[in-house]
């Protein structure tokens, strides 16, 4: 298989036989992500990217993860001016404020009152690196099809431990329109068994786990269960609950 600069991330994260591969690729994605942000470059202190940011804002978690990256100064001149522009449209939202009125039946007319909450909504489903993370994440799945045409590529597949089920749900929503023809008759049928058979085998390892914790099993052998509840979470929502917070490098 002929590696090429986008092709190399997806093949490699498909060596390192992890619960799902694609857990893999958005880990580092986030990760450079965070760090293009706030890092070493820093790229906060351009003001075309301080203007998006400012813009877009950031959700909860990586508000908390831009925080523990541990640059506390690029955080604050990040947040300074973040603020600063919410402020500034909070005063203007106010100051046009009315209470809204009782509802009716045949109250259809949008207020201010109601352009002000669809304007937090908004903003509070508005996220940078979500938006990059998600660019990033859509062209990994885009690549890995390609890469399916590929036999060598197809056996890594068929060697894979599955995929996570958010990662599984995109992968089948991608796939309906990037599948290579040709290959649909080998893609579905490899890709089910490959679940099934992997979300079997970490559900055994998680019973075992369990087992452990009776009494009749003292000194038992913890086969490959010792890490089960951290593989049952990623198996089920994509991330790696074990992992420390992502900092900066001193």
């Amino acid at each position: 298989m002929r590696e090429q600069i986008d092709t190399i991330p997806v093949s490699e994260a498909f060596d390192e036989h992890d619960e799902c591969p694609f857990c893999l690729l958005e880990r580092k994605a986030e990760q450079s992500a965070i760090r293009y942000v706030i890092g070493p470059g820093a790229s906060y202190m351009e003001p075309d990217v301080r203007g998006v940011t400012d813009e877009k804002g950031f959700c909860r978690e990586h508000t908390k993860k831009l925080y523990n990256y541990g640059n506390m100064l690029g955080c604050a001149l990040i947040l300074q001016t973040h603020y600063a522009g919410l402020l500034e449209q909070f005063k203007k939202d106010a100051a046009d404020f009315e209470a809204p009125p009782k509802k009716s039946l045949f109250a259809k007319k949008q207020t201010v009152t109601d352009r002000w909450w669809q304007r937090l909504q908004e903003k509070e489903h508005s996220c940078y690196l979500c938006e990059k993370n998600e660019y990033n994440m859509l062209r990994y799945y885009h690549t890995f099809f390609a890469m399916l045409r590929d036999p060598e590529f197809r056996q890594k597949v068929e060697s894979c431990k599955g995929f996570c089920m958010r990662h599984f749900a995109k992968l089948m929503e991608v796939a309906e329109d990037k599948l290579p023809g040709n290959l649909h008759d080998w893609f579905y049928p490899t890709v089910l068994s490959l679940m099934e058979e992997n979300l079997t085998r970490v559900k055994e390892d998680l019973d075992w786990f369990v087992g452990m914790f009776d009494y009749r099993q003292a000194g038992a052998d913890w086969k490959n269960s010792r890490d089960a509840v951290a593989r049952t979470i990623q198996k089920l929502k994509g991330i790696y609950p074990a992992d420390p917070p992502y900092k900066e490098k001193k």
